[in-house]
């Protein structure tokens, strides 16, 4: 069935003869499950919004209250690990190193480096209000994509929920016309067996 005959038979007249009873919830479940999916998309992007705006939010007070450091290693870093074709992979890892903390004293800890880096050379970090290293700050970009992923993951889940339920009242709905039929049948038979 192409996609216009597909769209008349959604639309079209209550009062066929041979739309049976099932047909006609069919038709009105499809409908129904129609609207809820295209109703359910400016909530998706609404939904999309609000988390883009709390995500904004965080990224401001992020780049607030952190602070650019710069970290010296004093260890190597694990070598860089090869996959089984000799493309590099694994890019990070964690190393001991010092900074000047904001109060000028020298501090060691563990910072990320990537791998193959060796004792003495320097890696740019990010410093919390109390010192501590902390990860990069949001970026808008992250925010935009959360964003996005968000709102088209809701409206998806919408999708398949809905196509879910179209696709088991269906089943039911082909069992039950399947039985009526059968039963047609079993009484068409006794009829031609008395005759």
């Amino acid at each position: 069935m192409n996609m216009a005959a597909k769209a008349r038979w959604i639309f079209r007249s209550r009062r066929n003869p041979l739309a049976r009873v099932s047909d006609r919830t069919e038709r009105r479940l499809l409908l129904v499950l129609l609207g809820v999916v295209l109703l359910s998309a400016p909530v998706a992007g609404l939904l999309g919004g609000q988390i883009y705006g709390q995500q904004r939010d965080q990224m401001r007070i992020e780049q607030a209250t952190r602070y650019p450091a710069t970290a010296t290693l004093l260890a190597d870093a694990p070598p860089q690990a090869a996959n089984p074709h000799g493309a590099p992979y694994g890019g990070a890892a964690r190393v001991e190193a010092t900074w000047q903390g904001r109060d000028g004293l020298l501090v060691t800890g563990e910072v990320t480096a990537t791998r193959g880096a060796q004792a003495g050379d320097t890696v740019t970090i990010r410093l919390d209000r109390d010192g501590r290293v902390v990860t990069e700050p949001i970026t808008a970009g992250v925010a935009i994509s959360n964003a996005v992923t968000v709102a088209f993951a809701s409206w998806f889940g919408v999708i398949v929920l809905c196509g879910a339920v179209y696709w088991l009242v269906r089943m039911w709905l082909d069992r039950r016309r399947a039985a009526n039929w059968d039963e047609d049948w079993r009484r068409f038979d006794t009829r031609s067996a008395r005759s």
